[in-house]
């Protein structure tokens, strides 16, 4: 019984040791943010060799491993887990997996949320945006537009002149064969670009009708949680 107590003991008496240089660590990182006037908040991480640090900001590498967001009384004000590596996340179950998966939908949502709120006051700016992007492409359109009428005419001139030299009963000329394919390669290739340019065009349009009935549904949010 008193070796039992005496493992307890020693085993107790530990721990004092073992947290003393993160004790050190923390008043020292304390001081210097209260001297220089900056939030007590701080970065709990786990270090390279496996050790528990505080500090005012993390690498990359140190947020993989995952980290608390702490005050100066000890509160836990955030806890962001460790990344999963391909090799973990495949070893998960299916509803784990799931898990996971809204988590990450979740804060991508969340990033998004955050990023039109930045960048538009209102809706109006949206709009105006968009509709500045679809002129463009309006633009652009008509340009192609005006090519390709061009390449059409030309291609007609060039079947013109074969046609008129067949009709003597000579040989069209290679020269003319090949401005003629050249031409009908341009004019596919435009009709082609055409066709992108107006599936692109939709896209946007859609992108931004999305972004304007999200960013409604956040300030439409925010006005009601100040009132």
């Amino acid at each position: 019984m008193a070796r039992k107590q005496s493992r307890i003991a020693n085993r107790h008496s530990v721990k004092p040791v073992k947290w003393a240089g993160l004790i050190t660590l923390f008043c020292s990182v304390v001081f210097t943010h209260m001297s220089n006037g900056q939030a007590l908040e701080y970065y709990r991480v786990v270090n390279d060799t496996g050790a528990i640090e505080l500090k005012s900001s993390i690498t990359p590498a140190e947020a993989k491993r995952g980290y608390a967001i702490v005050t100066l009384g000890g509160h836990i004000i955030k806890e962001v887990p460790a990344e999963l590596s391909d090799e973990e996340y495949a070893l998960l179950s299916d509803e784990r997996k799931a898990q996971e998966d809204k988590a990450q939908q979740e804060k991508e949502a969340h990033e998004y949320n955050e990023s039109l709120l930045l960048r538009y006051s209102t809706i109006n700016d949206l709009n105006a945006e968009r509709q500045r992007k679809l002129t463009e492409f309006d633009v652009r359109i008509s340009i192609l537009r005006s090519n390709m009428i061009s390449l059409k005419d030309q291609v007609e001139r060039q079947q013109s002149r074969a046609a008129n030299i067949e009709r003597t009963g000579r040989e069209v000329p290679v020269v003319i064969q090949n401005n003629i394919l050249e031409l009908e390669q341009k004019l596919n290739e435009a009709d082609a670009s055409l066709k992108a340019m107006k599936n692109e065009k939709e896209s946007v349009n859609q992108r931004y009708a999305s972004d304007i009935a999200r960013f409604s549904q956040l300030v439409e949010k925010h006005t009601s949680i100040k009132n």
